[in-house]
């Protein structure tokens, strides 16, 4: 494999050598990984990609490491950071604003949250609903992430991505969105998303900023303030995962330092020294609990990224 110093030269960024993952997670768990290094646009991303294809280095992308746990061994190859330009991390280019749509384009990097905030600051609608996602934009798209009855599969018109046979944009109705996922999550070999295409409705400022504090309000109510990933597993239609975790008497219940939250069931925390194999214990407890309680299984969201065995998996 590559060294920190050839990634270096062909990326034209500061590669560096066995930099813990675990702090640029919202967990705050996981090992070290071989390489790091920080890209603050599309361009610089995708020369990451690029230079990581050509020298044979598996890479994973780094938002805001949100629905993700790395192993406690760390990740073998190259952790990109993907952040916005400075100044530029909570917004899009306006492509064209009418009376019917306004259209923007959106670096990965920038955060989904945020986002959502400066679009509603503007009286955009239809992103109200991430105020709280706490990833980036570019892993939202990829996931199809969602909550209140929004997600990304209604926003998004195009990407343009990095694939090994070069960059190429994608229209909506070829990024295969099914419930959290897209066929960028589905398979590494789709390639990354280097910027998104939204369509929002334009209307009342007051109107869009009141949904923001609405959505915040029942988030400090219902989902925890601790450290978290984000919805452990996928809801299984009509049920609700976090009801069930629920209902199988698990809130509250803990390994070693990562716990089930009290406050909803499909919310695990990070109390300040979980590993990744206490967050595994509680997911295999929760499958099998729910499964004996209500007959159902339990498929999780998050993507396990790193230095896993197939037997520490859940």
């Amino acid at each position: 494999m590559a060294d920190a110093l050839e990634l270096t030269y062909a990326t034209g960024l500061s590669v560096e050598a066995d930099v813990p993952v675990g702090p640029h997670t919202s967990l705050k768990i996981g090992g070290p990984a071989d390489f790091f290094v920080r890209t603050r646009s599309p361009r610089e991303l995708a020369r990451c990609l690029d230079a990581a294809h050509r020298l044979g280095v598996p890479w994973l992308l780094l938002g805001g490491g949100s629905n993700l746990l790395v192993s406690d061994r760390g990740l073998r190859g190259l952790a990109i950071k993907v952040e916005a330009a400075p100044g530029q991390r909570n917004r899009g280019e306006v492509l064209e604003e009418t009376a019917a749509a306004v259209r923007l384009r959106v670096p990965a990097g920038v955060l989904s949250a945020g986002l959502a905030r400066w679009t509603a600051g503007l009286g955009w609608h239809g992103l109200e609903w991430a105020c709280g996602i706490p990833g980036s934009i570019g892993g939202a798209a990829a996931g199809n992430a969602g909550a209140y009855d929004g997600d990304m599969a209604g926003l998004v018109e195009r990407v343009l991505a990095w694939t090994p046979e070069g960059e190429r944009a994608f229209a909506a109705a070829e990024l295969d969105y099914a419930y959290r996922s897209s066929r960028f999550k589905r398979s590494r070999e789709a390639g990354a998303i280097l910027s998104v295409d939204l369509r929002l409705r334009p209307g009342s400022q007051d109107a869009a900023v009141a949904r923001i504090e609405a959505f915040e309000r029942q988030r400090r109510e219902k989902q925890p303030s601790e450290r978290s990933c984000g919805s452990v597993f996928k809801n299984p239609y009509p049920d609700h995962a976090g009801r069930l975790v629920e209902a199988a008497g698990l809130k509250g219940t803990s390994a070693g330092d990562a716990q089930i939250s009290l406050k909803h069931g499909n919310f695990f925390v990070n109390r300040g020294r979980a590993r990744a194999a206490d967050v595994v214990a509680l997911i295999r407890l929760a499958r099998e609990r729910v499964e004996a309680a209500s007959g159902v299984r339990l498929e999780t969201e998050i993507l396990f990224a790193g230095d896993w065995r197939p037997e520490d998996l859940p």
